[in-house]
C-alpha cells in the first residue's frame, strides 16, 4: 500500500469538491437538475476578503460537491 503525503491528500480532496460542484452546476444548466446545486447551509462562508484580484470568495456546500468529495475519498482509499 502506497502512502500519500498530507498535502497531496488535501489538494486532491479540494479538487474533488470543486469538480463535484462544477459538474453539479453543469448538470443543472443542461438537464435542469436543481437538486444538485442547492446549498445545504443557509449561509455562505467567506473564505477570502480582498486578496490581490479576488474581492470576495465564498464557499457553499452543495450535494454535488459532497458527491464529488465522497467519490474522491473512495478513489484515494482504493488507489493507495
Amino acid at each position: 500500500m502506497e502512502r500519500h503525503s498530507i498535502s497531496f491528500v488535501i489538494v486532491v480532496l479540494i479538487l474533488g469538491l470543486l469538480i463535484g460542484t462544477v459538474s453539479g452546476s453543469l448538470l443543472e444548466q443542461v438537464f435542469g437538475l436543481d437538486v444538485l446545486n442547492q446549498p445545504l447551509l443557509d449561509t455562505s462562508h467567506g473564505l477570502i476578503e480582498s486578496f490581490y484580484l479576488i474581492n470576495r470568495l465564498d464557499i457553499r456546500l452543495t450535494p454535488a460537491g459532497l458527491i464529488g468529495l465522497i467519490i474522491t475519498i473512495w478513489l484515494l482509499f482504493k488507489k493507495g
